[in-house]
């Protein structure tokens, strides 16, 4: 696409959603291109609706060739919203998704109604989780482990950029044996979930950008990190506390199973789209 040529909003977002269209189906094609004219030329979609005059200084090449390449646009202009609130992302995190969202209300509406004070987030990844806890919690101290100290670094700038205060700490939850602070009133957690054998019906724009560790584990162990979260959560939830754990549509009754030894209503939470997609379970 050439530049310096006057447009309108509506003419600028067409064309590029007719390049990116060779890659993505129509719908998907134009949440992307209003992402990236949103992005890089401010418009908004009251000027697409009146369909205002834009002039783009924009050299579209170099972005809509990365869009082709299936990079996620996401990591193209570097972020995301997350539950109303705009969060940094790179290729050392997941994006966040729309069901995350889910987790975290869900989450905010059992703190709020008990109180809860001290919440732990395993695997924080951009820190989306926990950020948006402690913006809503404001009376809870929020903790973060994350394994990468990558994601650790692009949590803690998203803390910064929310004004809001986490505990960030560095830690392989596979390896750790006890828990700081040492008793908790949640613990939440969307851990690796995703079975290697499913990576043939993943998208190209998920395998080839978004970190391979914070999405898959081994065919023959898919519950690694749930047992050792059932393990610390049984162990440092205090009585009544919550752990709420996003899971593998595909696992949600054997990831139930993991709590019965210590917890009591246990339950396995559908998505919006219908989808087993969450375990609670509530310490005895």
């Amino acid at each position: 696409m050439a530049l310096s040529i006057p447009y309108t909003a509506k003419t600028l977002l067409q064309e590029i959603v007719s390049e990116v269209s060779t890659v993505y189906e129509e719908n998907e094609a134009k949440a992307i291109a209003y992402l990236l004219v949103e992005h890089f030329c401010g418009i908004t979609k009251m000027d697409i609706l009146l369909n205002n005059p834009v002039t783009t200084t924009v050299d579209w090449s170099p972005i809509l060739s990365r869009i082709k390449a299936q990079e996620p646009v996401q990591y193209l202009i570097g972020e995301t919203e997350f539950y109303g609130r705009m969060f940094s992302v790179s290729q050392a995190t997941l994006i966040p998704r729309p069901e995350t969202e889910e987790l975290v209300a869900y989450v905010c509406n059992h703190a709020i109604a008990q109180e809860a004070r001290t919440v732990l987030d395993i695997g924080t990844g951009s820190g989306c989780i926990a950020i948006s806890l402690a913006c809503e919690l404001p009376q809870a101290q929020v903790y973060a482990y994350d394994v990468s100290e990558d994601a650790l670094t692009m949590a803690k700038q998203n803390a910064l950029r929310n004004k809001v205060s986490v505990n960030f700490e560095q830690h392989d939850i596979l390896q750790t044996k006890t828990l700081t602070p040492s008793s908790l009133d949640i613990i939440v957690s969307n851990p690796p979930y995703v079975k290697e054998e499913e990576m043939a019906m993943m998208k190209q724009n998920v395998l080839d950008y978004e970190p391979y560790l914070a999405l898959f584990v081994s065919d023959d162990n898919p519950l690694l990190f749930y047992k050792v979260i059932a393990h610390l959560a049984g162990k440092h939830l205090r009585p009544n506390g919550l752990c709420m754990v996003e899971i593998n549509e595909q696992l949600g009754e054997e990831t139930a199973a993991l709590f019965t030894a210590e917890f009591y209503d246990i339950e396995v939470i559908k998505d919006l789209f219908g989808k087993d997609r969450f375990v609670k379970a509530v310490k005895k």
